[in-house]
C-alpha cells in the first residue's frame, strides 16, 4: 500500500503556511473532507497536488502555475509524505521487492519536498529533496538541490562517489539535465536522466562488485549506491507509479470541460515499467485506469482497443451507477468503422444516456449526472484498491446532497482508498465522524485545523455553525460576515441617486442646527 499522509502549504495562493495529516478511518479507509468559507485555502491543497502529481510524473509544471505563489512571497513550497507499506511490492504486483531494503522489509515514509518561483514568463522549480524514514531509523536525505547553490545534489560527498562510479559519460548527462533551461519546470528528481544515470551506476557496481570491470569498487562508492542511489530510486519508482496510476486531482478546470460537452471515462491502459527495466524487471504486468476524454455532444472516433476497453468498463461502472441513479446506464453506441488519422484502425462512437428502452445523447444530461459518471471509474478504484487516492475539488458541486452524504458513507465504511474533497454543502458533517473533517481558518500562517472536542455523539454540523457565529476553536474558521451590511451594500449600490445613511444622518443634523 502506498498513501498519503501528510501535505504541507508555504505561500501557495492565501495560504502562507497550512499542514493536513491524512488518517485512516475505522475500516481502513481514508476519507478527508476540507471545508471552509470561499477564499480560505480550500482549492490550494487541491492545486498542491495537482502540482506534486505533474512532477512525479516526469511532466512540466504549466506557466500557470507561478499564479499559486503567495502575493508577499517570492517562492512557494510543497511537502507531501508518504507511506509506503512492506507489501506494496506485492500489492502492485512488481517482480521484486522495490524499497525493501530500505528498512528491512519494514513499512516507511518517504517525504517529497519542492518549492518553484517566477522565472520569466514561466514558472521554474527552485529545489527539491527526497528523504526516507523508518521506524526506529532517522530521517535520511537521499538527494536534496537548490538552484541559487548550483544544483550540485546532496549528500555531496556521496553524490560525488556515485558519479565517480558511473564514469564522466553519465555524469555529463546527468549535468547537462540538471542545467537545461528546458527543464527548469520539471523534476530532475524524477527525470529520464536520472534514470538513465542510475541505470549506468548500477551497471558499474556490478560489473566492479563480480570482479568483471577495470575497476575496483571503492568504499565510498558501494556505501553511496547501496545507502543513497539504491533506495532514492527505488522510492522514486514507487512515488512515480503511485502518481501515475493510482493518484488522481479532478480540479475545476475538469468541471469547466463537462460544461463544454468533455467527459472522461476511465479505461485500463497497458503496464507501466521503471528504472530497473535495465536489470530487474519491475513491471507489474497489470493494466491501469487512465482517463479517454470524449466529446459528448458529437460522435467521436477512437482506436479499436480504446473502444473495446470502454465497452467493458462502462459495463462494471453501470453496474454501481444504476444503483447511484436508479435505472440509468451509459452505453458506448459503434456506429461504424473508421480509419484514424494515423492509418491505425478506427470505430467511430457515440456516448448515449439510457434510461430502459429511451436512448438520449449523453450531453442532454445533467452537470451533476456528468460529474457522477466522469468520477465513477475512479470512485470504484477508492472502494477496491488501497493504494488508489483521489482528488476532488468541489466534490458536491452539482450532486444531491442526500446523494453526496450516501456515497461518502459508503467509501468509509467499506472502502479501501483514499479520498480528498473540498465542499461547501455540510451533509459530510452529518455522515463522518470527525477526523474525517478538516476545517480552514482566517489566520493564513495556521490555515488548516481539525475541531476540538468533537465526539461521537455531537453534531459536527451544528458544532459547525456555532463555531461560525460564537468561536469557540483554537482558531477564528470563519471572517464575520452582516446581513444589515449586505443590505445596506446592495441598496447603495443599486439606487447610486441615494445618499449613504450615515451622510443623510449628517446632512439632517447640519438643517437642524
Amino acid at each position: 500500500m502506498i498513501r498519503t499522509r501528510s501535505v504541507v502549504l508555504k505561500n501557495i495562493k492565501n495560504v502562507a503556511y497550512g499542514k493536513i495529516v491524512f488518517k485512516d478511518g475505522q475500516y481502513g479507509s481514508s476519507i478527508t473532507g476540507i471545508y471552509g468559507q470561499n477564499g480560505s485555502g480550500k482549492t490550494a491543497v487541491v492545486d498542491a497536488f495537482s502540482c506534486a502529481c505533474t512532477l512525479m510524473r516526469g511532466q512540466k509544471l504549466p506557466p500557470e502555475s507561478v499564479e499559486l505563489v503567495g502575493p508577499d512571497s517570492d517562492e512557494a513550497t510543497i511537502e507531501l509524505e508518504f507511506e509506503i507499506s512492506k507489501s506494496t511490492s506485492e500489492s502492485l504486483g512488481f517482480t521484486r521487492d522495490i524499497g525493501m531494503e530500505i528498512a528491512d522489509g519494514m513499512t516507511f515514509w518517504a517525504e517529497y519536498v519542492f518549492a518553484f518561483r517566477k522565472a520569466g514568463e514561466g514558472v521554474a522549480l527552485a529545489s527539491e529533496s527526497v528523504s526516507v524514514k523508518a521506524e526506529g531509523l532517522t530521517r535520511r536525505t537521499l538527494v536534496a538541490y537548490n538552484r541559487e547553490e548550483g544544483n550540485a545534489f546532496r549528500p555531496q560527498a556521496r553524490w560525488r562517489a556515485l558519479r565517480a562510479l558511473a564514469g564522466s559519460e553519465a555524469g555529463l548527462d546527468l549535468a547537462f539535465a540538471q542545467r537545461s533551461e528546458e527543464r527548469a519546470s520539471s523534476s530532475l528528481v524524477f527525470a529520464a536522466a536520472l534514470e538513465s544515470f542510475a541505470v549506468a551506476t548500477r551497471r558499474a557496481y556490478k560489473e566492479c562488485s563480480e570482479g568483471t570491470g577495470e575497476r575496483k569498487l571503492s568504499h565510498a562508492g558501494q556505501e553511496a549506491y547501496e545507502k543513497t542511489l539504491r533506495p532514492l530510486m527505488d522510492t522514486v519508482t514507487l512515488l512515480r507509479y503511485y502518481a501515475i496510476n493510482k493518484l488522481e486531482v479532478f480540479d475545476t478546470t475538469r468541471g469547466a470541460a463537462l460544461a463544454f460537452n468533455t467527459f472522461a471515462l476511465s479505461a485500463p491502459t497497458s503496464s507501466h515499467t521503471s528504472w530497473a527495466a535495465a536489470g530487474d524487471a519491475v513491471s507489474d504486468g497489470k493494466s491501469h485506469m487512465v482517463d479517454v476524454f470524449l466529446p459528448s455532444d458529437r460522435t467521436a472516433v477512437v482506436p479499436v482497443s480504446v473502444y473495446e476497453e470502454l465497452v467493458s468498463t462502462t459495463k462494471v461502472e453501470n453496474v454501481v451507477l444504476g444503483s447511484i441513479v436508479p435505472g440509468l446506464s451509459i452505453e458506448i453506441h459503434k456506429l461504424n468503422n473508421e480509419t484514424m488519422d494515423n492509418g491505425a484502425p478506427g470505430v467511430r462512437i457515440e456516448v448515449l444516456s439510457c434510461r430502459g428502452t429511451t436512448r438520449i445523447p449523453f450531453h442532454c444530461e445533467s452537470e451533476g449526472i456528468k460529474k457522477i459518471v466522469s468520477m465513477l471509474g475512479r470512485l470504484m478504484d477508492v472502494y477496491g484498491d488501497d493504494s488508489a487516492c483521489i482528488v476532488i475539488d468541489e466534490a458536491d458541486s452539482g450532486v444531491f446532497e442526500f446523494l453526496l452524504g450516501e456515497l461518502l458513507e459508503v467509501l468509509a465504511d467499506h472502502g479501501k482508498g483514499q479520498l480528498i474533497f473540498t465542499a461547501h454543502n455540510l451533509r459530510a458533517l452529518e455522515c463522518l465522524p470527525a477526523g474525517c473533517l478538516v476545517f480552514t481558518t482566517v489566520n493564513p500562517r495556521n490555515r488548516y485545523i481539525k475541531f476540538q472536542g468533537s465526539g461521537a455523539s455531537n453534531n459536527l454540523r451544528n458544532q459547525y455553525l456555532r463555531a461560525i457565529n460564537l468561536g469557540g476553536q483554537k482558531e477564528q474558521v470563519y471572517e464575520p460576515t452582516d446581513e444589515l451590511d449586505m443590505n445596506a451594500a446592495f441598496y447603495q449600490a443599486c439606487n447610486p441617486q441615494m445618499a449613504g445613511f450615515d451622510e443623510l444622518l449628517s446632512k439632517i443634523g447640519a438643517s437642524n442646527g
